[in-house]
């Protein structure tokens, strides 16, 4: 009996050490609570990816009545803080038109805002359909007639390009004026709006000019025909064709004179709507007069990676970044981040502490100086945008460890940052935004008065100002430094008064021209507004500190 009782609870001892491993070994392998401290540093890169996201609907309590849960919300937040949340989504790569749809179409059709402009970007993008800009602009028209500003601005963009509606400088001016709220707009927008419609004009005469060339000829061609068929006593059906196709291509030639004198006359009678601006003398405003915390405080993350795994390695990348970010700390205040030779994670990683980090009054500024690249030829398309940086853990066979530059310009439109500038020294650095330069980069080299810097400050801006656009571009061609990161330094060291993004933009491209013209090679920089991550026609300063 001793021995029997002894032996049952050895047993019984083992047993329990057995179920106590297996429920060790199933809390190792069921769910994990990612907001847990111990999860620190543990996110995977998809966790930094955006995401339309819906949130459980909120209970409410109704009086005796009981309680009732609320329609799921909809958001858009990194895929980490939608899953904290208790939301769901669909995964970054396999996101769709549909998807998105729906997750935003019922609030948008409810009448909320927000959602009718995420309808309209859902429309303008595509994702995986051809975009439908008709139906784009329809839901921003919806938003705009409410107030909400960056439907504005999107909508005064696509009248301004005529994508989706008629080309109408006029209404495109007035959408930007409304917009911005500043009668100081006025000056802005329709200078350049007089600018571009100018331009216009010349084109649409000239085109003219050739349609009714064309058209004189084509007439002169058929009467010829007819003259010598009508002397014929027979006409062959080769005789036919040949007549019937000249007279095809006739109509062809007199509707297109018809369309272009119709927006020929359209387009001068926009120049003649526009208001006379009349340009007021005001002194410039010097940086020693700027109030202390007037334009918000300034972060940067300058990334350079030149040390890569699989591509050819660079030269200039790391000279450039941390002479960047002296320049940056010690003459013009940023609190600065340096990352050098970063993999995909600690990239993106940077990027999302920063743009959380950020507040509304504050500035971004996101330098990356290495590779870049688009999507081979005969590639599938996966993912929005088509432009990529390549951390220095990219890999040449595959896309998997790249970085779409949609993924960084969602996070800057998370960013509650006024003004955000990605400033990109690689190949194809512009891929970012691709939309045209635009009013939304408009205005004059002149001196900055009061009125301009309080327009800049009172909308939010979201500009990358990229080394070469769509092009190649060269590291190291002399000096120590790229042809851009010595152009950008010079023009940032020699600096004295408060910079506009666009004067910045003049005094860099014409620095850059200057420098390859001496090394006989080509490099044209591009500054663009990135309309999707809420680009609201603000402006990015540059203050040095005294």
């Amino acid at each position: 009996m001793v021995t029997n009782f002894t032996r049952f609870f050895q047993l019984l001892a083992f047993a329990t050490l057995v179920f106590a491993l297996a429920g060790v070994a199933a809390a190792q392998a069921g769910d994990i609570d990612e907001s847990a401290v111990e999860m620190e540093g543990f996110e995977e890169v998809e966790d930094y990816y955006v995401v339309d996201c819906l949130l459980p609907g909120e209970v409410r309590r109704m009086g005796r009545g009981g309680t009732r849960l609320s329609p799921r919300i909809p958001a858009r937040m990194t895929a980490l803080e939608c899953r904290i949340r208790g939301g769901e989504y669909v995964a970054y790569h396999r996101a769709t038109y549909e998807s998105a749809l729906n997750v935003w179409l019922s609030r948008a059709r409810g009448g909320d805002a927000e959602a009718q402009h995420y309808v309209g970007e859902i429309h303008e993008r595509g994702m995986g359909t051809d975009p439908n800009f008709e139906e784009a602009a329809r839901w921003y028209r919806k938003a705009a007639e409410q107030g909400y500003t960056r439907s504005m601005v999107n909508l005064a963009y696509f009248y301004e390009q005529g994508m989706g509606v008629e080309q109408d400088m006029t209404k495109a001016l007035d959408w930007y004026r409304k917009a911005t709220g500043s009668d100081e707009s006025e000056l802005v927008f329709a200078e350049a709006a007089r600018e571009q419609l100018e331009a216009m004009e010349a084109e649409l005469s000239e085109a003219l000019d050739n349609a009714r060339r064309e058209k004189r000829v084509l007439r002169e061609q058929v009467d010829n025909l007819r003259e010598q068929l009508a002397q014929r006593e027979e006409r062959s059906e080769a005789d036919e064709e040949t007549i019937a196709t000249l007279e095809r291509l006739l109509n062809d030639a007199a509707d297109r004179v018809d369309s272009t004198e119709g927006r020929l006359l359209r387009t001068r009678g926009s120049v003649e709507e526009l208001p006379e601006v009349v340009r007021e003398e005001r002194p410039a405003r010097r940086a020693e007069d700027v109030d202390d915390g007037e334009f918000g405080r300034y972060y940067a993350l300058v990334v350079g990676l030149q040390q890569y795994h699989y591509w050819e390695p660079l030269e200039s990348p790391h000279k450039d970044a941390r002479r960047l970010a002296d320049l940056l700390s010690d003459r013009y205040g940023f609190e600065t981040t340096l990352l050098l030779d970063a993999s995909q994670n600690e990239l993106m990683a940077a990027i999302d502490e920063l743009r959380k980090e950020v507040s509304e009054n504050d500035n971004l500024l996101i330098y990356f100086a290495g590779h870049g690249q688009l999507l081979r030829p005969g590639e599938v398309e996966t993912r929005r945008g088509f432009g990529y940086w390549l951390p220095v853990n990219a890999e040449i066979s595959g896309t998997t460890y790249w970085i779409p530059n949609s993924a960084v310009s969602d996070l800057m439109a998370l960013a509650k940052a006024r003004g955000v500038m990605v400033v990109a020294d690689s190949c194809f650095g512009g891929a970012m935004s691709t939309d045209p330069g635009s009013m939304m980069v408009a205005g004059s080299s002149g001196p900055l008065s009061d009125g301009l810097i309080q327009l800049g400050l009172s909308r939010s801006a979201r500009y990358v100002l990229s080394s070469g656009g769509l092009a190649p571009v060269f590291d190291r061609v002399s000096g120590e430094h790229s042809v851009f990161a010595r152009a950008f330094i010079d023009v940032l060291e020699s600096n004295e008064d408060i910079l506009r993004e666009q004067d910045l933009f003049r005094k860099v491209a014409s620095r850059v021209a200057d420098l390859t013209e001496a090394l006989g090679v080509e490099q044209t920089p591009e500054l663009r507004p990135i309309r999707q991550a809420g680009h609201e026609a603000g402006s990015f300063f540059f203050v040095p500190r005294s």
